[in-house]
């Protein structure tokens, strides 16, 4: 149930808060007011947008939503860690004139397609446009499922689940053709092309290592010399003077000054460490020297490995992907070997598939007959209950029939659901996107909504229904029909009615009227919940544009007949009222 509404800053709507009754709430005032903008925010708590002419810096609209009963609501928003007190949750959407949205939920920010789920599972609202969406194929066959939820929902439900495998499962089996075709086509020439990688044995980074060791060997004889003459300074040769003799007389020099001065010492520990690191250093550029090979076999024994490494990559890289280097070829080696690997598989996984599918497809084809048995044997029941309702909308001589007819496969089985409406003895039937007038169609809507309410086992849960103008194209004892219906429809739901008809008004539990204001250039509206006399002065205006003793008696009469159930009895063809 919605139990309040705050909206600001929404088209004339600066600042005003609705509360809801459980059953039927009527929202009424002059033309222009802003009655529809208290339907536009409730539909931007179902994620509708907001047209930027119609925000002011910044339009809000705040909803609290009873969860009492509706579990799986209640369960999605304790799920995703929506706060709610007292049993109720806070939604807010708040629209900037730039048109950028935010939402949240029991204080947890949502995206927009969240909030239309969540709030959507709850609060249905009912605009010309939903109306004509009635008009729609799917919206009558989602109405005859609900209608016989009991009986086809666990249908529909299994329906989908196969269909579901049944689409991964062929999406798996155009997978596996295309593998075992590409095995075909590649298999060879990958095995082909490991098998030379093995044979050849390279290794990572290897091309780049023997170009290295090339450019070495094509300067051995200098990089020789000059390691050996750097040696030969710094440790010298015979008794010639080097950087060694140098630095042992140094450190006589210090040593023998550190006898008398102990300050010396600390330079006398680092001419000997230096001393040691010069004795290194010559030791490793001997040990280079004397690892040179420049001898003719080592440079041709380096150019022929380099030849065969490269001479790999130049055939097989375009094999493995386009790979460039030594690396690469390895890298693209492990993905061909892995792809190798399921293609073995690929051919075994298709005749699994192929055998599952089999089956899948009789299983099938077997939930689709059951889901249009099903549908077949609630469709007459719907048919004579949306009959039973419009001889109550004034349409007693009009005949509906609910045709479920062959379609192709789709997830929710394999039927198209089609109304068709005679609205007169002798008439066809015809779709009621033909047959039906713009009040005919509002009328055959309400007894819709009326049937499946009174279909449903779960009354604690009751379901919000917001109507804009559903008595637009209707008057007289019509226009009282349509109050007394909704009013009926309000046993099971929660009713929420923008109306310009006293008849329909006068039905409600809970009247707001919306109220205009113009001032200092200008316009805003609020919002009354109206008593009794504030009820009667509004229909009197609703009745006659005026408030005179006549139109208030008027009302009142027809507001004491909207509350006595036995006053609507009345004959066919005289209203209550009149005659009086």
């Amino acid at each position: 149930m919605l139990s309040t509404l705050r909206i600001r800053r929404i088209g004339v709507i600066d600042d005003a808060t609705l509360e809801f009754g459980p059953g039927f709430t009527a929202l009424t005032g002059e033309t222009g007011a802003g009655k529809t903008m208290i339907v536009t925010g409730l539909s931007m708590l179902l994620g509708a947008r907001l047209d930027r002419g119609r925000a002011g810096t910044a339009g809000t609209v705040d909803g609290t939503l009873v969860l009492t009963g509706h579990d799986e609501l209640e369960s999605a928003l304790d799920e995703l860690g929506a706060e709610d007190e007292d049993g109720e949750v806070l939604v807010v959407r708040r629209v900037t004139k730039d048109g950028r949205s935010r939402a949240q939920i029991g204080g947890v920010p949502v995206p927009i397609g969240t909030l239309a789920r969540l709030v959507g599972s709850a609060v249905t609202v009912h605009g010309q446009a939903d109306q004509a969406r009635l008009r729609e194929a799917d919206q009558q066959r989602e109405a005859l499922d609900r209608f016989a939820g009991d009986t086809v929902g666990p249908l529909l439900q299994r329906h989908r689940e196969l269909w579901d495998r049944h689409q991964e499962l062929r999406g798996r089996i155009e997978e596996l053709e295309r593998l075992v075709a590409e095995r075909d086509r590649r298999g060879d020439e990958l095995r082909t092309a490991l098998e030379r990688i093995e044979e050849v044995d390279p290794q990572d980074g290897e091309d780049e290592s023997l170009r290295a060791q090339l450019e070495r060997l094509n300067h051995a004889v200098d990089l020789r010399a000059a390691a050996e003459q750097a040696s030969t300074l710094l440790l010298g040769q015979d008794d010639g003077p080097a950087a060694g003799s140098l630095l042992d007389l140094a450190i006589d020099q210090v040593r023998t000054a550190s006898g008398t001065d102990p300050e010396l010492e600390g330079t006398l520990g680092r001419l000997e460490s230096l001393r040691l690191d010069l004795s290194d250093a010559a030791a490793d550029l001997s040990r280079y020297a004397d690892g040179i090979d420049a001898s003719p076999g080592s440079v041709e024994q380096a150019n022929e490995r380099l030849h065969e490494v490269t001479t790999l990559v130049r055939d097989l890289g375009p094999v493995l992907g386009g790979a460039a280097t030594i690396g690469e070829l390895l890298e693209s080696s492990r993905t061909a070997a892995a792809d190798l690997d399921r293609f073995d598989g690929a051919e075994t996984e298709l005749s699994a598939a192929r055998e599952e599918m089999t089956g899948l497809e009789t299983a099938l084809d077997e939930a689709a007959e059951a889901l249009t048995g099903a549908r077949g044997d609630a469709a007459s029941r719907l048919a004579r209950a949306v009959e039973s309702e419009l001889v109550h909308l004034e349409m007693p001589q009009a005949s509906l029939e609910v045709e479920v007819a062959p379609h192709s496969p789709r997830p929710h089985g394999r039927d198209r659901v089609a109304f068709l409406l005679a609205p007169h003895p002798g008439a066809d039937h015809l779709p009621v996107a033909t047959a039906a007038s713009g009040g005919e169609l509002s009328r055959v809507m309400l007894a819709l909504e009326v049937a499946l309410g009174s279909s449903r086992d779960d009354r604690t849960a009751a379901p919000v229904f917001v109507f804009d103008e559903i008595d637009a194209g209707i008057g007289g004892r019509a226009a009282l029909a349509v109050g007394q219906r909704l009013q009926r429809l309000a046993e099971n739901a929660q009713v929420i009615v923008v109306t310009h008809l006293p008849q329909v008004a006068s039905h409600a539990s809970t009247h707001l009227q919306i109220v205009k204001h113009s001032e200092d250039g200008g316009t805003s509206s609020t919002v009354q919940r109206l008593d009794r006399e504030g009820r009667i002065g509004e229909l009197a205006r609703m009745l006659s544009g005026e408030t005179s003793d006549l139109a208030l008696a008027h009302a009142r009469e027809l507001l004491d007949d909207s509350a006595d159930p036995s006053a609507q009895e009345s004959a066919p063809g005289q209203a209550p009222g009149e005659g009086r």
